[in-house]
């Protein structure tokens, strides 16, 4: 048995150019600088023997299934086609890593995604517990692309100090426990014209998250409503639990779900539980707050005034690609004095469950080289805005609303913060599910009543 200790977050400041790393695109590398074979990997179900639950909240997560996401692969397939290949490796550094550092995954002409099964597991036991530092770009000086440092059949790093193994040597990493290490993946460059397309390390890095020491592993490890707890408290939690089978009682504990608002993909994947708790991160997330006057004149006008809140999120609401995520005010203002009647409405979808331009919309918006709007990575030239909130910040919105001359009131004011991880439109064009509609998740509500003048 050997063990290591490694008690510093080891990091690297590196540029991104392409003569400086063999699998550029993505920074992903080797510590030779060399391509690994599958066979210095070992599959996750090996490490199921000694790790069982670990390896049960692992195969269910957005980890697990990084590279069987059928949205995922859809879109990879068509950016290989657009660039002639030339996203295949950027792509494959933060979604199929093994296969990327093996270089056993690649796309055919045809669209058939070609990749090792010793690779085909998405982001997997072994590779992040064979990471040794995170690599630091030379923009802003943050990780991103997939800037990781990896060592094949090394020990297998960890945040336990002691730890130690019959069936691997072990070593202590202080980079486990801090977000860099989850930056190197949610932190996304265009390659070309380095626009960030993903910014989720940098929201959290410049947040009170970050300031109270509060870091990803904190709230994306633990069960939602620990994450709320830790939110609130601006303190990490102290859990214990086991890490083996060979009753190794561990604090803190981590768990191995990394759960965040994938709502759509969990549940296309019939990963039922992962979607619940989806769906549990979203609706402790934001808070909304109505501001309405006390009455309004019929045929006049109402003014309301929607604050919206990120009380519980350490990045952006919403964050990662949110030129596609779609995050947004559904207000509705009805006449409950003519049967319920609807005097306005903002944000509703139509009957294809399509998003009208006039909704209130948080997030980033993109355009190509020639201004045009686009939600796809590799075409994204610039961000022209970004609504998404920040976190502890608040955003209000402000309607004015007509009310018609023959409305009586009282009026029955709704509004609804809603989340989908992408557009119905999108899951239309890419994924091959006639029928399927992109689960939609109320994250927060408020409601008001407002008299009209003379009741």
């Amino acid at each position: 048995m050997v063990r290591l200790v490694f008690p510093l977050l080891l990091v690297l400041a590196v540029p991104a150019r392409a003569e400086e790393f063999v699998f550029y695109p993505k920074i992903l590398n080797t510590t030779t600088g060399l391509p690994a074979s599958p066979g210095q990997f070992v599959s996750a179900e090996k490490c199921a023997y000694c790790h069982p639950l670990q390896h049960e909240q692992w195969k269910g997560s957005m980890h697990a299934n990084a590279l069987a996401d059928p949205l995922f692969r859809a879109v990879w397939r068509e950016s290989s086609r657009e660039t002639g290949g030339r996203t295949d490796r950027f792509c494959a550094g933060c979604h199929a890593p093994v296969g990327a550092l093996t270089e056993q995954v690649w796309i055919r002409e045809s669209g058939e995604i070609v990749i090792d099964p010793r690779a085909d597991e998405g982001i997997t036991c072994d590779f992040c517990h064979s990471v040794v530092a995170v690599k630091l770009l030379e923009k802003g000086g943050n990780p991103g692309n997939s800037g990781l440092a990896v060592e094949p059949e090394g020990a297998k790093q960890g945040p336990y100090a002691d730890a130690h193994s019959t069936f691997h040597a072990t070593a202590y990493s202080d980079v486990h426990t801090r977000s860099e290490f989850c930056g190197a993946c949610h932190n996304v460059f265009h390659p070309v014209n380095n626009t960030a397309i993903a910014r989720t390390y940098e929201e959290w890095k410049g947040s009170e998250y970050a300031r109270a020491g509060i870091q990803c592993q904190d709230c994306h490890m633990v069960p939602p409503e620990v994450a709320a707890r830790v939110a609130d408290t601006m303190e990490k939690a102290v859990r214990t639990g086991l890490t083996s089978v060979f009753d190794t009682e561990r604090t803190p504990f981590f768990d191995h779900d990394f759960t965040g608002a994938n709502a759509a993909v969990t549940t296309l994947l019939n990963q039922w539980g992962r979607a619940n708790e989806a769906r549990l991160r979203l609706r402790s997330a934001a808070r909304l707050e109505l501001v309405v006057s006390e009455q309004v004149a019929p045929g006049g006008g109402m003014e309301v005034g929607v604050r919206v809140a990120n009380v519980r999120a350490g990045h952006n609401l919403p964050t990662s690609m949110t030129e596609l995520r779609q995050m947004w005010l559904h207000l509705v203002v009805r006449d409950a004095g003519r049967g319920g009647t609807v005097v306005f409405e903002s944000g509703g979808l139509d009957p294809e469950g399509r998003l009208g331009p006039e909704a209130r919309r948080f997030g980033a918006q993109a355009v190509d080289s020639e201004g045009r709007p686009t939600w796809k990575p590799w075409r994204i030239a610039r961000i022209v805005r970004d609504t998404s909130i920040p976190p502890r910040g608040a955003v209000t919105e402000r309607f004015e609303i007509p009310l018609p001359p023959g409305a009586k009131g009282p009026f029955d004011v709704v509004v609804r913060l809603l989340y989908r991880s992408l557009p119905q439109g999108v899951a239309d064009a890419y994924l091959d599910r006639p029928g399927w509609k992109v689960p939609l998740v109320e994250m927060a509500a408020a409601r008001a009543e407002v008299r009209a003048a003379g009741e």
